[in-house]
């Protein structure tokens, strides 16, 4: 780099810096939180896939409703108990009905809410680059000028007789 100008090794810092940054961030976000036995994290994991029934758009992690305190501690009981994520999960869809999971199961017709928007954003972005590819080509082709458009620009410039 020894051709390179102040303004460019400070260009590549910055990519550099954003670069470590995004690897930071993945490996903070891909930490996962354990699926088995009892702790805290796993309790708000498995507490806020789930909805309060007694409260307005509060999971059951975060409402401290004495309905949620008690799903918390049915959960901290059955992961004592050795049952897995799914287990609970299921189980209390069984005893309040599907409308306690805030996560809707990707089976049947209801993976249609799974698959919809995927396929929306990508017929979204087909069109985005169809219609950037034919713009560009219409600005590097230019408009073609007809005989009769050429006839027209050449009796303005003689102007008037």
């Amino acid at each position: 780099m020894s051709g390179s100008t102040p303004a460019t090794r400070q260009h590549w810092w910055a990519w550099a810096v954003l670069g470590v940054a995004v690897v930071v961030l993945l490996v903070l976000g891909a930490r996962t939180t354990p699926t088995t036995g009892y702790s805290e994290d796993r309790l708000v994991s498995v507490a806020g896939q789930m909805k309060c029934l007694a409260c307005s758009g509060e999971s059951v992690a975060n409402s401290q409703a004495p309905l949620a305190i008690e799903m918390r501690r049915v959960i901290g009981t059955q992961m004592r108990q050795g049952k897995t994520d799914d287990e609970i999960l299921s189980y209390f869809a069984a005893r309040y009905g599907a409308k306690v999971l805030l996560t809707p199961s990707a089976s049947g017709l209801v993976s249609l809410v799974w698959v919809i928007p995927v396929v929306v954003a990508a017929a979204a972005l087909a069109g985005l680059m169809l219609a950037f590819g034919h713009w560009r080509r219409m600005a590097t082709d230019g408009p073609v000028a007809t005989p009769a458009d050429r006839d027209l620009v050449d009796r303005v410039r003689r102007g008037p007789r």
